[in-house]
């Protein structure tokens, strides 16, 4: 008699973004680009990773003196302690009030799930969840599959190729009380020093928990205080909040996971419950940590030397990044390409969009082999002095040739 199998009405599952990247390397034509990795790339297109890195990477491998014994639950302390440092300043006053803490986790989708679960368990009343960013978000999907209904919203207009302050204003206006208000990058939240101040009375009378994402601080604008700048006006304001901090792609390890999530409280005594409940959650999700990566990261941050050449490569490889934005719009407007190009230049970081539609999207990908996702934020770290004139060539193309179709 035949075994029925119990994954007999298990579907194939709807294809992710990765199709694009099997599609760009199936591809034979000579010319062909691809400018969706998530990663930072180098001008000879490979993963760019701090040259400071590899120099620590070594160090530790062969350390003599390490112990490669299980690492606590929450983690390596001195990891979590510079880590904090990194993100508020080494003389935050919640750091040293011990109102500031960190779970070291498996990359910033497990710092997002363990807090979810713990808001799930905790924060009961809250049943809604609001996501603010400049792209879609994998974090919905986790709030999502905890049983949160989740609302989303991009704050790019494509039509007027710039961040929308207002929908920004707007939603929190309107969002609920109590509710969930997760803010992507928040770099990428282009607010006035009123208008944060508006939105932080607003966040405070409605009692809204916020938990944000800091995915690659200082790969935005160069200055890691920059980046997290406003994150510290919060802590400042007396906000109580959880934050994703991936330290991956800022060190370029990208196959190390190195995470943490970030937990700001109004004392020290809510700090350490809130702790002791979020090491259960990650007892039974990981148990323990990974150490590479957070053992590379320790040894640059709590060397001043290192720590100074790793911002020094961080800075370079942002000022390439805005170089390459700067040649790119100069290209467009050389070639007179319609539109305003001044949007690729005003945007921050390693990601944005080239303002372009479905069509003239679809017109690349098929026609001219350059692959980028639908919504037409690419990476620009993809661009270098070998494709740079056949990627704007074909930009200009698309535009042309689709211009009737709108």
């Amino acid at each position: 008699m035949p075994t029925l199998s119990v994954f007999v009405d298990v579907p194939l599952a709807r294809k992710l973004e990765g199709s694009l990247l099997k599609t760009y390397k199936r591809d034979n034509f000579p010319n062909k680009a691809f400018l969706a990795y998530r990663v930072c790339m180098t001008n000879e297109g490979q993963p760019w990773v701090s040259l400071v890195v590899c120099k620590t990477r070594l160090h530790v491998a062969q350390d003599p003196s390490l112990n490669y014994e299980y690492l606590p639950t929450m983690g390596m302390r001195s990891f979590i302690q510079a880590s904090l440092e990194l993100l508020f300043g080494k003389h935050s006053q919640a750091i040293v009030e011990n109102r500031v803490g960190g779970v070291h986790t498996v990359g910033d989708s497990g710092a997002v799930q363990i807090g979810v679960q713990f808001l799930k368990a905790w924060h009961k009343d809250a049943q809604v969840v609001y996501i603010i960013s400049s792209q879609k978000e994998m974090h919905g999907l986790i709030f999502q599959d905890m049983g949160f209904t989740v609302y989303e919203y991009c704050i790019w207009d494509p039509k007027r190729l710039c961040t929308d302050s207002k929908m920004f204003l707007d939603v929190v206006q309107q969002i609920p009380h109590g509710c969930i208000l997760v803010i992507g990058n928040i770099v990428d939240c282009k607010l006035t020093q009123s208008q944060w101040a508006k939105l932080m009375f607003t966040m405070k009378s409605k009692q809204i928990f916020l938990f944000f994402d800091i995915p690659c601080q200082g790969l935005s604008t160069g200055d890691l205080e920059e980046d997290t700048r406003i994150l510290q006006y919060f802590v400042s304001q007396g906000f109580e909040f959880f934050c994703s901090q991936s330290l991956s792609r800022s060190f370029g390890i990208y196959d190390e996971g190195v995470g943490l999530l970030v937990v700001v409280a109004l004392s020290s005594q809510h700090l350490l419950c809130v702790l002791s409940q979020l090491m259960n959650l990650a007892q039974a999700l990981w148990l323990n940590p990974p150490t590479t990566g957070a053992r590379i990261v320790t040894s640059i941050l709590c060397n001043p030397a290192l720590q100074a050449e790793w911002k020094q490569n961080l800075q370079e490889v942002v000022e390439n990044i805005m170089l390459i934005k700067e040649k790119v719009k100069e290209k467009l407007r050389l070639l007179g390409t319609p539109g305003s190009w001044d949007h690729i230049t005003e945007q921050s970081g390693t990601h944005g969009y080239l303002g372009l539609n479905f069509q003239q999207v679809e017109y690349l990908v098929k026609k001219k082999h350059i692959y980028i996702p639908q919504n037409g934020r690419v990476n620009f770290s993809c661009i270098n002095a070998n494709n740079i004139d056949y990627i704007t060539q074909s930009i200009n193309e698309a535009v042309l040739v689709t211009k009737g179709s709108e």
